[in-house]
């Protein structure tokens, strides 16, 4: 059974949270998920598969991934891991480095405190980013 959701969006303006209209946030929430689209599929097969491992890995590390790190674990030369990372952090969706150096932020996980605990099915927990 599935069940459809309202969703509210609002804004905060000088202390207030004022309600955005429904038009407006449809409209925001098209451009937002058409602008993910493009910027997935810029990504090459190598660079979703780097993408995936950070992901899992950054589930159970307690520090930020850094490049040599993905380097040596998955084979590549750390020069190409460098322009790997490098593209989908400028696409400004996928990862992050807070230091510039660490991947501490990779959608959909993030290691910093979002407020948002997540669980996953085999029992890890995370923020959510």
């Amino acid at each position: 059974m599935e069940k459809k959701v309202k969703h509210k969006l609002y804004m905060g303006y000088q202390g207030l949270m004022l309600p955005i209209p429904p038009v407006l946030s449809e409209k925001g929430a098209r451009k937002g998920e058409k602008g993910a689209r493009v910027n997935a599929a810029a990504l090459t097969d190598l660079e979703r598969q780097v993408h995936h491992f950070i992901v899992l890995e950054m589930v159970n590390a307690r520090e930020p991934l850094t490049a040599k790190m993905i380097a040596d674990e998955m084979e590549i030369p750390l020069d190409q891991v460098f322009a790997i990372v490098d593209k989908p952090e400028n696409l400004k969706t996928f990862i992050y480095r807070s230091d510039g150096n660490g991947i501490d932020w990779a959608y959909p996980l993030s290691q910093n405190n979002t407020g948002f605990r997540m669980t996953s099915s085999s029992g890890e927990k995370f923020f959510a980013a």
